[in-house]
């Protein structure tokens, strides 16, 4: 049998977008305080590749990222120092639970690929956002992703192959339960030979509404806290690609979003 990547590898190349994503936190932070951000906590940060990116956008900037799996932290250690070169210096990685640490204070504390739905009940995320809110500076960001919609509560198979590889990235959510808006999602590979990795990774997830994401922000202390979103044509079935600052979403089967806390 042929030597598979390793799951983390396959991860990065179907799921992640890091120099988008970096992109997207600096742009957010000039939004609100007309200036670029240099320091960033990337929190529940698996692979540590928006950390990583971070680092390689300026040569001030600086990234922590926590993760509190030891096997991810050693692969991930080892991936960024061969991408990065000397900038891997100004990229800390840290196993650890993120309430663990509450400092050095930081511009911007990301969580994302929806990181933030492993909090199942209101007090554990209003715990997490009241701590990620010790972790910033005076004028830090919080900025989670979410995604929802008609199509999130149905059960069901996404497959897409992986840009430049013969693999395929299958997305299976099992079940959803209304009741408690627990969701179970798992990630498998298909490769050219037929054989199958499956439950790669495995979520048990409750859906957040923005709403209740918005409020906890604010009740956790955040000053201001918004979504984020593209906008979407209905009739066309297009998306213009652009997220911004939305106070209405048009319907939509499902979309994702960005939620952002100002302290």
């Amino acid at each position: 049998m042929p030597k598979r990547p390793h799951k983390l590898s396959l991860y990065r190349a179907a799921v992640q977008h890091p120099q988008a994503e970096v992109n997207f936190l600096a742009r957010a932070y000039l939004h609100y305080h007309g200036e670029l951000p240099t320091k960033l906590r990337e929190d529940f940060a698996g692979t540590c590749a928006v950390a990583g990116a971070w680092v390689m956008m300026d040569e001030d900037w600086r990234a922590l990222a926590v993760e509190s799996h030891g096997p991810t932290v050693r692969w991930a250690q080892r991936a960024q120092e061969t991408e990065l070169g000397d900038a891997a210096q100004d990229l800390h990685i840290v196993e650890a639970d993120v309430f663990e640490l509450a400092s050095p204070k930081v511009d911007v504390v990301c969580a994302l690929n929806f990181s933030a739905f492993i909090f199942h009940d209101r007090a554990s995320l209003l715990r997490y956002f009241k701590h990620a809110r010790r972790c910033l500076d005076k004028r830090g960001l919080l900025v989670i992703d979410a995604y929802g919609g008609p199509g999130a509560m149905m059960p069901g198979t996404q497959r897409r192959s992986i840009e430049g590889s013969p693999v395929e990235y299958l997305w299976e959510q099992p079940s959803y339960n209304a009741i408690d808006a627990r969701v179970d999602c798992r990630i498998h590979f298909a490769f050219d030979d037929g054989q199958v990795m499956r439950n790669a990774f495995r979520y048990d997830w409750r859906l957040w509404t923005l709403p209740e994401i918005v409020e906890l922000m604010r009740e956790a202390g955040f000053a201001h806290a918004e979504v984020w979103c593209d906008q979407y044509d209905a009739k066309e079935g297009t998306s213009d690609g652009v997220y911004r600052p939305l106070e209405k979403m048009n319907e939509r089967e499902d979309w994702v979003a960005y939620i952002i806390g100002v302290k």
